[in-house]
């Protein structure tokens, strides 16, 4: 890491995790998880401590929650041992781990890179292996570009299949729980009390979103693309009828809209203390005509029944996770909203149609991990699961471009 960094692993502690957190504890000494240990991203509620979800008047302000969130639960009465707080973009809105109030955490793959977000400090706590797993959120990549930044597994679940209550709401038709893990095992084995035993699932029928090879940067479309079309027999099929631009005009109102309805009162209160990103993204969620929304709508539903119809119940589709490598840390809010733009041509895939989505790593480019993702039916996490766990390690004997 950076030589003028005195103690780099107390600077990669302090970024990862909150101050505000609990000090680490179990419930149950006996479980399937019991051998874990496990972080969680500060818009969890746990019992006894403030949800600062990233913002230092919501740190001033918030009172420790009373009852623990049920997705936090889980691990903990599996035998998990909590070990802290992870660090967020402010509420959420953010895709790279940028806090200006609390600090970026460290990519521990490519320190001078950003770590991805909204769940950054969880990304960064795995990478670092200062926890085994890590809960975070997804709405529109917040799990997923993290994994692929940091070279971890992501799971990004079905909308509405694991429990939301005690999370912070941000966009509330798009908000997800999912989680994070340095190895497809892990990821599987926490996936497991959440959903029941994952056992030998049948081959699944690959289908490579080629259109979507061709939004990443040049040297990343083509470095995955062959990857891609090593993971065995799959068919080649055309995701973008009619261009990208129906996909993302579909997600921005009905995400704005979202952000207005749960965050636009408390983030343009007077005196509000917001960083120029956030600031600039819950103005321009006022604007959002109603209109836009209704007409919106109707897409979204139509853009799904056409995903899920080719799913099928024994479908995937693979897509690259980001469309670039990860920003510098230094990068300014113009280059961050440019990337953003452009990731979300591939994010708003599964966000939209509220499906499940596993990013995996697969290569490392000018020293940064870089994941591919397969997307399943609804409630398809344990063919994600199965699937990624039986292909093992891509980075190993991998020549890297």
């Amino acid at each position: 890491m950076n030589a003028r960094i005195a103690d780099p692993a107390a600077e990669l502690r302090s970024l990862a995790f909150v101050d505000h957190g609990p000090a680490p504890f179990r419930l149950s000494e006996t479980g399937p998880l019991a051998d874990l240990s496990f972080a969680v991203k500060d818009l969890f509620d746990v019992a006894g401590s403030v949800t600062a979800c990233g913002n230092p008047d919501r740190l001033r302000d918030g009172q420790p929650a009373v009852a623990t969130a049920p997705s936090v639960l889980v691990p903990l009465v599996a035998g998990a041992r909590l070990v802290g707080k992870t660090h967020t973009d402010e509420v959420a809105c953010g895709m790279f781990g940028m806090n200006p109030h609390f600090g970026t955490p460290i990519n521990p793959n490519a320190p001078d890179r950003a770590p991805g977000g909204s769940s950054s400090g969880s990304a960064s706590a795995v990478a670092a292996g200062l926890a085994d797993f890590a809960l975070g959120t997804d709405t529109g990549g917040s799990i997923r570009v993290p994994a692929s930044f940091c070279g971890l597994y992501g799971l990004r679940t079905t909308f509405g299949r694991v429990s939301v209550a005690g999370v912070m709401a941000m966009a509330p038709s798009f908000d997800t729980v999912g989680w994070l893990a340095s190895d497809p095992k892990t990821l599987r084995r926490v996936s497991e009390v959440y959903f029941g035993a994952i056992g030998p699932q049948a081959t699944p029928r690959l289908m490579i979103a080629r259109d979507a090879f061709d939004i990443p940067v040049k040297g990343i479309g083509d470095a995955l693309l062959p990857i891609a079309r090593s993971l065995g027999a799959a068919t080649e099929i055309r995701l973008f009828e009619g261009g990208i631009a129906p996909w993302l005009d579909t997600f921005r109102p009905l995400q704005l809209h979202d952000l207005w309805s749960t965050l636009g009162a408390w983030g343009t209160a007077p005196g509000r203390n917001l960083s120029q990103a956030v600031e600039e993204r819950i103005a321009l969620s006022a604007t959002v005509p109603a209109e836009a929304v209704a007409a919106a709508i109707p897409r979204r539903e139509a853009l799904t029944d056409r995903l899920v119809d080719l799913l099928g119940d024994d479908g995937m589709i693979i897509i690259p996770t980001a469309h670039d490598l990860p920003p510098r840390r230094d990068a300014p809010v113009s280059a961050q909203v440019e990337f953003r733009e452009k990731t979300l041509a591939l994010t708003c895939i599964a966000s939209l149609t509220r499906l499940p989505q596993i990013a995996i790593p697969a290569t490392v480019i000018d020293g940064c991990p870089v994941g591919l993702s397969l997307i399943a039916g609804p409630r398809g996490e344990a063919r994600l699961l199965a699937f990624a766990e039986a292909l093992g390690n891509l980075l190993a004997d991998r020549p890297r471009p």
